[in-house]
């Protein structure tokens, strides 16, 4: 009997230890930035802002060539991180990958991505803002791939952000680094 506990305990031990590995390779995956809005941050306002990404430092090959070669077990992902804001805009925004100039953002249409809000993104009291150090992340694979299909993507891709509704016109979000990461 002791025996039988004693190898429970064991596999108990050992499926644990492999669980945690597991997790541990998971939050260790690689990845790569492959484009960014570089060092300045992201003002949004009342309209649309258009940001135009750059490769990332150190990215050779052009950006749809390195789309290109994009493993299928991979996958490109816009992130977008280090929102700050000086009170609540009152508003989401509405997320755009490669819309072309002249095509009205629809939530509904090919270049929407998703949504961001800045609940979080808000110091209290007199503090001054601080960013969000959580990030929002879309799965942009598929419409890039779309987008490179149409040859509609060229060594640059625009970020488009657009408010859902009229902000707050005190408030002054803004995002820290916009990017496109293989993962």
């Amino acid at each position: 009997m002791r025996s039988n506990r004693c190898r429970f305990s064991l596999l108990l031990i050992a499926g644990v230890a492999a669980m945690t590995i597991g997790v541990n390779a998971m939050a260790a995956e690689s990845f790569e930035t492959l484009a960014t809005s570089a060092s300045k941050p992201v003002a949004l306002g009342a309209g649309p802002v258009t940001v135009t990404l750059a490769p990332a430092p150190g990215n050779v090959a052009s950006l749809s060539a390195r789309l290109a070669s994009v493993r299928q077990d991979r996958k490109v992902y816009l992130v977008l991180r280090g929102l700050s804001t000086n009170e609540q805009p009152g508003v989401v925004y509405q997320i755009y990958l490669g819309l072309p100039q002249g095509v009205a953002p629809k939530p509904d249409g090919p270049y929407y991505v998703g949504s961001l809000n800045f609940f979080n993104a808000m110091s209290g009291g007199t503090e001054p803002a601080r960013p969000d150090q959580r990030f929002y992340s879309f799965d942009v694979t598929d419409l890039l791939k779309t987008l490179q299909s149409r040859k509609s993507l060229g060594d640059a891709v625009a970020v488009t952000i657009v408010p859902a509704g009229k902000p707050s016109a005190s408030a002054k979000p803004m995002i820290g680094e916009i990017a496109l990461v293989e993962q």
